[in-house]
């Protein structure tokens, strides 16, 4: 083992002293010329082996940074990007493509991504301490099913092992049981979250239709009046006077009207009066600042409204005024106001064309080589909101992203019909960077546009195979089809030439890319990782379940189990079948039935994880014989949103132990 190791680490230092010397004599440029002489006057391409030889040796040469900076120095990157162009236009040369284009990616040189820090925009002010710049925060480098962190595991050497722990258990060794944190006491207040067990259920006498709930245990009021018009609760950061806009930016912000407003005119006869009509919903939205924001929403309904089972947009808006976030939002995304419909079967993996990513590869490659092509102006910067109202932006798509779920920090136009994309970070760290949701507009219909979100840190991701990314368009929705829809061609993900400012300088940040074409002209679409579930949408869709069920058949009932740090609330639903009787017989049935516990959504961008959440409280709240029975057999205490917070400002805030706010208790205690 020991001369394994002695002659490995001979090895390296020995290829080490060879590249230096490779280097110091000028091979490198004389290896050059030979590849490029040999690949021009090889006219009958009978010496590949030859060439092929010539970029191994490059290869073993540019092991080293020295190496890697004579090459770029001698023009090598310029040389082999000329000759893979040929070789990829000429048959029998397609075996010099691979090892050249790997050769130009290792050596080409690394920049920074464009941003003043990478810590997140956000800051929130933790119990008992805050983060530190560099430091990591626990748990959360796996998000969903692309998990490839080993963080948690101890890597030990198998062989260094004194002894195999699995051969037989100490029972000595075994912890202790943790004495409770809190008198035990105080442990008698938590049957408040098993309302259950102690409900009269009187209704099953008076044939009541609908059973009262307190304030205590809602955790959406649903008064139908204009409490939606209130500013957030419990939100420091929103000003009073702050409503919440509808999603289409009806209110022109930063002094420029919505891009799906402009080109009035300059269509057919079909287009022209989609635009006036699209129009005339926009002065409808600024007369509601003198006739009151609930006056414009009955409106647009009232004009382009369609039924989305199980969403109300009255609703929506009413929990979202109530919604605290650590960005404090104030503008609401017009899928998650509007409503969409599901899909309409099984999506299939899109079809991955072969050598995408080499093509992108090069792409990228020629920037370095053309810098004169690239514009490199910043359209969209969360630290700099003039950067997106800029006069001399008329050319280039415009995106926002400033609304709950939402997730992109900064845009930058490289090319023509070409944008590369920086997400935010986790609040006071500079990691985690996965989920997107963001507005654009301004584009034009039927072109190509290329989106390269730069800064992600997973070695892989299902963007490899065959996922897609989904888009939803203001105008299909308001033409009466609100739909997200997978969308996306030359979809790949791959490492790239950036590289983080701060902390941790050998990592490397990976490129997710795909191209969208739009289909209309100055429409208002809205990107993203998957179809977004908010927090708001949660308590819209639990008070209309509540309002749905049956009371003297199906208990259905919401409680607060403790608020967040932020201030928001942390639902508890309880759902199970209603004794058939008052009777001691019934209700002793009722009350040793077995609990089943069901959570959702730790990780802000599982959004995929509600779904299946909503899905399942839609089918428990049902009148299906299976649904009716599992009531009747078991006590479902569900918690259909665990990290609230997170879900709103996509960031995972995290407290630290012993932190009284994080503690799950009843809001009322």
């Amino acid at each position: 083992m020991t001369d394994t190791k002695n002659w490995k680490l001979f090895s390296v230092k020995t290829e080490e002293v060879n590249c230096r010397t490779a280097v110091s004599k000028g091979y490198i440029s004389g290896l050059l010329k030979l590849f490029a002489d040999w690949h021009n006057n090889d006219t009958d391409r009978e010496h590949l082996l030859i060439q092929r030889a010539l970029l191994h040796c490059l290869h073993r040469a540019t092991n080293t940074s020295l190496g890697r900076s004579s090459l770029v120095a001698e023009g090598g990157i310029a040389i082999l990007f000329q000759t893979t162009q040929t070789c990829m236009f000429t048959r029998g040369m397609e075996s010099l493509v691979e090892p050249a284009v790997q050769l130009m990616r290792k050596c080409c040189p690394k920049c920074p991504l464009p941003l003043a820090s990478d810590m997140s925009v956000y800051r929130f002010p933790l119990p008992g301490g805050t983060l530190s710049n560099c430091e990591s925060t626990p748990g959360t480098q796996g998000e969903g099913f692309e998990d490839d962190s080993d963080s948690d595991v101890e890597n030990e050497d198998a062989e260094n092992r004194d002894y195999e722990e699995d051969l037989e258990t100490d029972l000595e060794s075994l912890r202790q049981r943790p004495e409770p944190d809190r008198p035990l006491e105080q442990l008698g207040q938590y049957v408040r979250l098993c309302p259950e067990l102690h409900h009269d259920f009187q209704e099953l006498d008076s044939g009541s239709e609908s059973e009262e709930s307190s304030d205590e245990d809602s955790l959406v009021n649903g008064d139908s009046g204009d409490r939606w018009l209130k500013t957030g609760r419990g939100s420091p950061r929103r000003e009073p006077g702050v409503s919440v806009q509808t999603p289409l930016s009806c209110t022109p912000r930063n002094g420029h009207t919505p891009s799906i407003l402009r080109g009035e005119g300059h269509g057919t006869p079909e287009e022209d009066k989609h635009r006036m009509k699209v129009k005339d919903l926009h002065r409808q939205c600024l007369s509601s600042h003198e006739e009151g924001h609930r006056s414009m929403v009955d409106r647009l309904l009232e004009k382009f409204g369609s039924c989305i089972p199980h969403h109300d947009p009255r609703l929506y808006a009413a929990a979202a005024a109530n919604t605290s976030s650590i960005a404090g939002y104030s503008i609401l995304a017009f899928p998650d106001f509007w409503g969409h419909l599901p899909p309409p079967g099984p999506e299939p993996m899109a079809i991955r064309r072969p050598n995408v990513q080499r093509k992108k590869v090069l792409e990228d490659i020629q920037r370095f080589l053309c810098p004169e092509d690239i514009i490199n102006k910043v359209v969209f910067d969360l630290e700099d909101p003039s950067a997106q109202c800029s006069s001399d932006h008329k050319d280039s798509l415009r995106f926002f992203s400033q609304f709950e779920c939402g997730n992109l920090r900064k845009a930058v136009h490289v090319r023509s019909y070409e944008y590369d994309l920086i997400l935010n970070a986790d609040a006071n760290t500079s990691q985690h960077h996965q989920w997107f949701y963001f507005e654009v507009s301004g584009m034009v219909a039927n072109v190509p546009y290329r989106f390269n979100i730069i800064n992600g840190e997973k070695t892989n991701s299902q963007f490899n195979y065959g996922m897609q990314p989904v888009l939803f368009s203001v105008r299909e929705a308001l033409e009466g089809r609100p739909c997200w829809v997978r969308t996306g061609t030359e979809i790949c993900y791959y490492r790239n030439h950036f590289q983080p400012n701060s902390c941790q300088k050998d990592s490397c940040l990976y490129t997710l890319t795909f191209t969208v074409t739009f289909q209309h002209e100055e429409d208002v679409c809205y990107l993203a990782y998957h179809y977004p579930y908010t927090y708001s949408a949660l308590q819209a869709h639990l008070q209309m379940l509540q309002q749905s069920v049956d009371p003297r058949k199906v208990f259905f009932r919401q409680q607060n189990l403790c608020n967040t740090l932020a201030g928001n609330a942390c639902p508890l639903v309880t759902i199970t079948a209603c004794p058939s009787s008052r009777t001691w017989k019934s209700l002793h049935q009722l009350r040793n039935r077995p609990c089943v516990l069901l959570t959702a959504r730790v990780h802000p961008g599982e959004s995929n994880a509600s779904w299946v959440m909503k899905g399942s409280l839609e089918f428990l709240c049902s009148s299906d014989p299976v649904a009716q029975s599992l009531r009747e057999a078991f006590i479902f205490k569900i918690i259909p949103m665990l990290n609230p917070d997170g879900v709103i400002s996509i960031v995972i805030v995290w407290a630290p132990l012993g932190a009284t706010q994080g503690r799950a208790m009843p809001a009322d205690t």
